[in-house]
């Protein structure tokens, strides 16, 4: 029944994501693509400037163009359309997006025919953000359907009798044999003398061997990864407010993007930590390393912070460091337990 809610709380993340970014690309392209019938003139930078206006998030900068040219004989002043959602609430960002546009500067332009006031920039065009929303979009959708169509996988039980030809296995194969002949209780070293030059690298049987998750250790120690995965979505909580923060600086589409987008690291480390996966405990082991020399970057301006900052983050690891060792007892950073040049497994 866990496996299940956990399954259908992933699903429904990834399709929200995906819907999400597909639907913002789709409106960003439709936008452009009706510009394809619009008229190109040329106009002259009539006005710039930046208003303020006080909006539910805050003091927000909002920029105006105004920009004459004469159409079917007649001078008009319009406003420009610089972007979809020009206002913002970072007035760097904003002075960024008009610093081409100077006053009396010679433009190129589109006019709707239907609606003369409706400017566009002549350099309007699919950006980055399109791409980036269709890449995302894609790849969340693709994630959503695998975690709906593909099972989870269910170990098959080999007895003791059973014996193991002497041919040569993939990695697959070698993978497979593993988790049988562990479930069945055959001790770690005695798998690792039947299955070495099997025609896989060593390295690759030790790291299958010691990878794979004990069921009496998980059940021992199913406490300790509940406070990890309660962890997780706390920080994929902090993720998101952090997301949809930096996003709404970009515009009310990008927040929820950008928001999203950072929820998805701490989520996927949920169900790694969940279905017991030595790669989401060596993932975060890797991630959160680096990021102490960055913690200490704001000492100075706000020691206080940062030391607090600093001490929780490094409990954080500790835990994760000390979950994966009672769990995945045979390894050594992100490598299984190497001694004088031979493998050692506990058990």
């Amino acid at each position: 029944m866990k496996t299940f809610l956990l399954r259908t709380a992933l699903f429904v993340v990834l399709f929200i994501f995906a819907l999400l970014c597909l639907l913002v690309s789709l409106s960003t392209y439709k936008e452009v693509d009706e510009t394809k019938t619009w008229q190109k003139l040329h106009a002259t930078v009539a006005t710039v400037s930046i208003s303020e206006e006080m909006r539910s998030k805050g003091l927000t900068y909002c920029p105006l163009v105004n920009v004459t040219f004469e159409w079917n004989g007649q001078q008009y002043t319009y406003p420009l359309e610089i972007s979809q959602r020009p206002c913002r609430t970072s007035l760097e960002s904003v002075e960024r997006s008009i610093a081409t546009f100077r006053e009396g500067k010679v433009i190129e332009i589109l006019v709707d025919p239907a609606k003369p006031g409706r400017v566009k920039p002549g350099t309007y065009s699919l950006g980055g953000g399109f791409y980036l929303g269709v890449f995302l979009g894609t790849l969340a959708l693709i994630g959503a359907v695998a975690v709906l169509v593909f099972p989870a996988k269910k170990s098959v039980k080999l007895t003791q009798r059973e014996s193991i030809s002497h041919s040569t296995l993939s990695k697959k194969e070698v993978q497979e044999k593993v988790r049988e002949l562990l479930a069945s209780g055959t001790a770690k070293s005695e798998v690792f003398s039947q299955l070495s030059g099997r025609g896989v690298k060593d390295s690759h049987l030790a790291y299958c061997i010691a990878s794979y998750a004990d069921p009496i250790r998980c059940d021992e120690h199913d406490r300790k990864v509940n406070i990890l995965i309660t962890i997780m979505f706390v920080q994929a909580l902090i993720a998101l407010f952090l997301g949809l923060d930096i996003g709404a600086r970009m515009g009310p589409t990008a927040k929820w993007v950008i928001g999203v987008s950072m929820t998805l690291i701490p989520l996927l480390l949920v169900w790694g930590f969940y279905n017991h996966r030595v790669g989401a405990y060596n993932a975060y082991i890797l991630l959160a390393l680096p990021q102490f020399p960055r913690s200490l970057a704001g000492f100075t301006s706000s020691p206080a912070t940062t030391t607090i900052a600093l001490a929780i983050s490094i409990v954080i690891l500790a835990f994760v460091w000390y979950v994966r060792g009672k769990i995945f007892p045979d390894f050594v950073f992100v490598n299984p337990r190497k001694i004088k040049g031979k493998y050692f497994f506990t058990g």
